[in-house]
């Protein structure tokens, strides 16, 4: 019976050895799969309040189950719940990719700042309730903001850092003028993580994606012209340089996607773009914060991508209301696209119209808006092009 015991016992270790963990560390690897692709669910801007509305989160629900995600990484903004409700507002945030069994993340946005919490205490409720399901970290606490951190994904075989995350706090507002950006410490800190990278690497940089709430303020030079001395009005001033807000941006710029607000980066340029074009090793930086927008801009040589927000605006507005599911491939390239709640929502079996006070003639206008902007996008692109060489 003793040895009866004793087997039964080494065949429940081994088993419980090789469930699948998302802990940090040596024995819970995330990596890619036998195709050579690993894929992310960026969700970002939720602003919601608590409990949790229906429609938001079953819009959730069926963006993971559309995506099918190695790894979630929520980009900010996340529960407006009041204050003493905030802990609760995050558990239920967190449960439903405890139950889902997917690794998730967040990089903070300007208002996960303001709900009486200091913004590492809101980072432990993520921790607390994450579990081992939430693998960010604050791996170097003495840097601006709180949860800047690197996320390797190896190879299938396991034998090397094939791709890497870095996630950033980009903070919150800068008082009087605008919002904040990623800092210099938080540049240095990459700069650093990149070349011992690189050196584990064979002396190649690592490939890499980069995911903060805030977009880079580069995004005016290839959308707005510069202001001239004599401008007062429809201005936009960054630290040193004045950007002339004309009505229709310039759309050649824009490699796919819709613009429908005027991104808001932050107020002062601490170099984040120059440090990463110069390696060479980030393909991409995605970004939230502007609920309506999700185009990509490539800046020397560097994509930079906004993802809309998980809350349903305005009807019009519902053209860009939903995530992005991001495909990171081990041979180094990068491709993403919006999964828009519009197109789940008139899936089979979808529950996102019953959940919510979104209906289903709301969704076919949607739709119908959606081609006239596609079909108009050329014609607009080539304009502004023209325009702009004025």
């Amino acid at each position: 019976m003793k040895k009866i015991l004793s087997v039964i016992l080494v065949c429940l270790t081994v088993f419980c050895c090789t469930l699948p963990t998302y802990a940090r560390g040596t024995d819970a690897k995330l990596r890619f799969d036998a195709n050579g692709d690993f894929t992310i669910l960026h969700l970002t801007d939720w602003h919601t309040g608590y409990p949790l509305p229906a429609l938001q989160k079953q819009l959730v629900i069926e963006s993971l189950a559309a995506a099918d995600p190695d790894l979630v990484v929520l980009g900010g903004d996340l529960s407006e719940a009041a204050n003493e409700d905030q802990p609760a507002a995050i558990k239920e945030i967190c449960d439903i990719f405890v139950d889902a069994e997917i690794p998730f993340v967040i990089t903070f946005g300007n208002h996960d700042y303001l709900h009486g919490y200091t913004i590492d205490e809101m980072f432990g409720f993520y921790k607390e309730y994450g579990g081992t399901t939430f693998i960010g970290a604050d791996e170097e606490p003495a840097l601006f903001g709180c949860g800047t951190c690197s996320i390797p994904i190896y190879a299938n075989d396991g034998s090397r850092a094939a791709y890497n995350i870095y996630c950033f706090d980009s903070g919150c507002e800068v008082k009087g003028k605008g919002y904040e950006s990623v800092h210099s410490d938080q540049i240095e800190w990459y700069q650093t993580k990149a070349e011992e990278l690189k050196q584990e690497n064979g002396g190649e940089y690592v490939p890499s994606v980069v995911f903060q709430h805030i977009i880079v303020q580069e995004i005016y030079d290839k959308l707005f012209p510069v202001a001239g001395k004599a401008v007062r009005a429809g201005v936009r001033e960054y630290d040193t340089v004045t950007y002339d807000l004309v009505p229709i941006p310039n759309l050649s710029n824009i490699e796919d996607g819709y613009i429908f607000e005027k991104p808001c980066p932050g107020y002062y340029n601490y170099g984040q773009l120059d440090a990463m074009s110069r390696n060479g090793d980030v393909r991409a930086i995605f970004c939230g914060h502007d609920h309506y927008n999700s185009f990509t801009v490539k800046i020397d040589g560097v994509d930079i991508v906004n993802t809309p927000s998980v809350k349903p605006h305005i009807f019009l507005r519902k053209i860009n209301w939903g995530s992005r599911v991001i495909t990171l491939h081990e041979s180094g390239a990068c491709e993403s696209k919006v999964l828009l709640g519009i197109d789940l929502a008139q899936a089979e079996g979808s529950k996102i119209i019953s959940s919510g006070n979104v209906t289903r003639i709301e969704i076919a206008a949607v739709k119908v808006w959606k081609a006239f902007a596609d079909v108009s996008m050329s014609f607009w692109k080539k304009a502004t092009e023209w325009i702009y060489k004025f």
